[in-house]
């Protein structure tokens, strides 16, 4: 029995090519395409997105980039009756297969982490906006720095 996509760090681009295949195209121009593709040997659906980048400072060399999201049954009928938008970037939230520059194989990227990263960054400046009140107002006595420790620790 073959594995999920979802379940390989690395995919080989002979391996989609093996196993997915076209359901619909929903939209497509020179430049880039949207296709529901369906996986033969699992059954599970993908959205595919592939644009043509015009690469200018390199003589007008052309570079072509693949992303393929896995989606679920319901969200097909929905994207494929029009019903759900499905334009990269914006409404690609999940984890996706991508191309990746080192070799001809696809790896997992989670546009997540633009999230993850932004709530962190504001942790982080509370952290500092508490040091910096610390720092300012010089009690270093052991009392207002457990308080201290224990307003970080709630953060």
């Amino acid at each position: 029995m073959k594995l999920s996509l979802k379940e390989k760090e690395r995919v080989s681009h002979i391996e989609l090519e093996e196993r997915l295949e076209t359901v619909k195209i929903l939209s497509s121009s020179d430049t880039e395409s949207y296709e529901v593709m369906k996986d033969s040997f699992t059954g599970e659906h993908y959205l595919m997105y592939h644009y043509t980048h015009l690469n200018v400072a390199e003589g007008g060399h052309k570079e072509t980039y693949f992303h393929f999201m896995p989606i679920e049954h319901d969200a097909v009928i929905a994207i494929v009756l029009g019903e759900e938008p499905f334009d990269y970037p914006q409404h690609w939230k999940h984890p996706f297969l991508r191309n990746s520059s080192d070799d001809d194989s696809y790896v997992w990227f989670d546009p997540g982490y633009a999230d993850s990263y932004e709530h962190y960054e504001a942790i982080g400046k509370q952290i500092s906006d508490k040091l910096l009140r610390f720092k300012q107002e010089g009690k270093l006595d052991p009392e207002s720095v457990r308080k201290l420790m224990d307003e970080l620790d709630r953060l």
